[in-house]
């Protein structure tokens, strides 16, 4: 029978040579993300663009855990109400992010804030039954049934959990000396959490919420708007290989924390891109709505929401519903925006900053 494994406490010990290669790129890392902040914090759309990228980060990390949402399909349902299991997993996902943020002023990193997004992360979702906002009391495991002999890894045993979440507490509020950057640590962070697996549900989500919390907590960013969860998506299978290769006796923390830096280089420079075609997009739609007399504060409510209907500009602008709509007629002249067929309530889509997102 498979034994549950309990990993070392923190600080993770590392060889001369595999510390200086970690500094090295995480040195290459530290640029690319003051590039990045320094780009959004200059974006005259700089509110819009936190929303984006927080509901991108939203649908990429519950992605990993199997959730189906496409990013569309979120961005319509906050027009239609409409919503299935893997959208309000996808909403919790970026209440929890906007609560961490704010609740980081007020309680350190720590159980009682894992407990408080642990709970809104399951809040009317897959696992609300699951114990939220308690770590375990029983075994969990991760594998393809629900055998336990069948799993691929076996989380420390419950007894463990509060005295290696302690342990992880302490590293997270810089109580140890090991001499990483804080993106390195960041990546030992998620790792020991996600070897903990201290929920019986809702810990890759959680996990990966804590990592920006850290990052902002260490002013490495000063909002919720650099994730790493796309990155992640896209070589998952990697992810979760070099996250097993942490569970045995020999852990290889090196390969771990390099693949965690070059998918943060990665993600960085994606973002960027993301940034210049959304940027280019807005001074494009401004220009045209300053010549047609439509107000700019129009073309910033599409910005914070692509599929939008005239009732929403209408609010978001103050201006009459025959202003709003006359506004919106006016950008769909550009071929941008696209009605659908209904009678009443048409919701208008914004595809070419979905795509820039995509």
């Amino acid at each position: 029978m498979k034994k549950a494994f309990n990993p070392d406490f923190l600080p993770i010990r590392l060889d001369d040579q595999s510390l200086i290669d970690i500094l090295r790129r995480e040195s290459d890392a530290r640029a690319k993300l003051e590039r990045f902040n320094s780009m959004l914090e200059l974006s005259i759309i700089r509110e819009e663009l936190l929303m984006l990228f927080s509901l991108d980060e939203s649908v990429q990390s519950t992605k990993i855990e199997g959730t189906q949402a496409t990013f569309s399909e979120v961005v319509e349902s906050e027009m239609t109400g409409k919503k299935n299991v893997d959208i309000q997993e996808v909403d919790n996902y970026v209440e929890a992010i906007r609560q961490g943020f704010n609740l980081l002023a007020s309680i350190p990193i720590s159980t009682r804030l894992f407990h408080r997004l642990h709970k809104i992360i399951l809040n009317n979702a897959r696992g609300q039954n699951r114990s939220p906002g308690n770590y375990r009391k029983i075994q969990n495991f991760i594998g393809p049934s629900n055998k336990i002999e069948d799993a691929t890894y076996i989380p420390p045993e419950p007894k463990n959990v509060e005295r290696l979440i302690g342990n992880l507490e302490r590293y997270i509020n810089n109580e140890y000396d090991d001499h990483l950057g804080y993106i390195a640590r960041a990546a030992v962070i998620h790792g020991q959490f996600e070897t903990i697996h201290p929920y019986l549900d809702g810990n890759g989500r959680l996990g990966r919420i804590i990592i920006i919390l850290y990052l902002i907590n260490n002013n490495i960013l000063t909002n919720p708007t650099f994730f790493i969860s796309e990155e992640l998506e896209r070589s998952k299978f990697k992810y979760y290989g070099l996250l097993n290769n942490l569970r045995n006796d020999e852990p290889q923390w090196r390969e771990w924390i390099l693949y965690f830096i070059e998918s943060t280089i990665k993600q960085a420079n994606h973002y960027i891109e993301k940034l210049e075609k959304i940027e280019a997009l807005y001074k494009e739609l401004v220009e045209y709505a300053n010549q047609k007399n439509i107000k700019t504060r129009t073309v910033n409510a599409i910005f914070k929401k692509p599929f939008f209907t005239v009732k929403y500009i209408q609010k978001e602008v103050g201006v009459s519903y025959n202003t709003a709509k006359r506004y919106i007629d006016g950008l769909v002249e550009t071929g941008r925006i696209y009605p659908d067929d209904k009678k009443k309530n048409k919701i208008y889509r914004f595809y070419d900053l979905i795509d820039a997102m995509r």
